[in-house]
């Protein structure tokens, strides 16, 4: 049995990725799973070096680490590098990293990182570039009758419009400026649904004004602790993505369809340059009043991936 231990930061979104590269190498190989999921410490506000430092002395005071044997060591997220780093030299395996470990990147069989945060790696040889997050291909199913669920609380015959709503964080403030006016000329589509999905980070008062400014029947989730985040996503017809989150982005174009970005006036520039690439590759659209059809090639960064990790594992 192929053994993977998988350490995260404790963020959905850095599980999420990590299980994307598992289950792509699931389909080649019988896998068993380990996971350790890294408690907030007043530590990880330090450098990964000084990290690295104090974990290798707790292992020299005899840390008490589980012996067992590990094929692949895979990890995702800042703090999680210099465990992974550690495990490696317990378990002298194999190691991915996604995301920038940021220090010792050269003892990393493989860096996943995608290509707007990975300008000074360039050079490297053990990297792996992509063009967006990771995304776990086996939640895609556009297979309607597989979400009926969800698909019932929609008139039959009306297209599916699916807003997928980001929020605040390093790299972005988001403001309903920024979504008012696409709002408004959608909701003057005729023969549409639209559905409208925030996210964790999105600000209450950003809700509330949403929920003001949409049609009246238009439908808000998450409720309560009923999320069906990849259910719309599944049986939307067109899916609108506020262009602070590169994650939904990512979701979104890995289904084919046709994505529009709404742009966000307070974003960090290697944020806008992601998103201005996939505008200029006619990979995604802004919106202009009217929703139409169009093909690109979808996402399939996971896929890739886990090909070039399947030749380094001789799978």
């Amino acid at each position: 049995m192929f053994k993977i231990l998988v350490i995260t930061d404790g963020k959905l979104s850095s599980l999420n990725q990590c299980n994307s590269i598992i289950n792509e190498l699931k389909i080649a190989k019988k896998v068993k799973l380990r996971y350790i999921k890294i408690k907030k410490s007043f530590f990880h506000f330090f450098p990964n070096s000084f990290i690295y430092l104090k974990l290798l002395f707790q292992l020299f005071l005899g840390w008490s680490i589980k012996k067992e044997k590990i094929n692949l060591i895979v990890s995702c997220g800042r703090i999680a590098a210099p465990y992974n780093l550690i495990f490696k030299k317990v378990y002298h395996c194999k190691n991915l990293h996604i995301l920038n470990p940021y220090f010792k990147k050269e003892e990393f069989s493989k860096i996943i990182i995608p290509k707007y945060d990975s300008p000074k790696f360039l050079n490297k040889n053990n990297l792996i570039l992509t063009l967006g997050t990771l995304v776990d291909r086996s939640k895609i199913d556009l297979k309607k009758k597989k979400h009926l669920n969800i698909s019932k609380l929609f008139k039959k015959n009306y297209k599916i419009v699916l807003f997928l709503i980001g929020g605040n964080g390093k790299s972005s403030k988001i403001l309903f400026s920024d979504l008012k006016t696409t709002i408004q000329k959608i909701n003057k589509e005729k023969k549409v649904e639209i559905v409208y999905c925030f996210s964790r980070r999105t600000p209450q008062s950003i809700k509330n004004q949403v929920i003001e400014y949409k049609k009246k029947n238009s439908l808000v989730f998450p409720k309560k602790l009923f999320n069906p985040y990849w259910d719309l996503i599944n049986i939307a017809d067109f899916i609108f993505v506020t262009a602070d989150s590169v994650s939904m982005t990512s979701d979104a174009l890995t289904t084919g369809k046709p994505t529009y970005i709404i742009p966000i006036y307070k974003l960090k520039q290697k944020i806008k340059d992601f998103q201005t690439g996939l505008e200029k590759k006619k990979i995604t659209r802004i919106y202009n009043q009217k929703l139409s059809f169009w093909k690109y090639r979808k996402f399939e960064e996971s896929k890739i991936v886990g090909e070039q990790i399947k030749k380094i594992l001789n799978f």
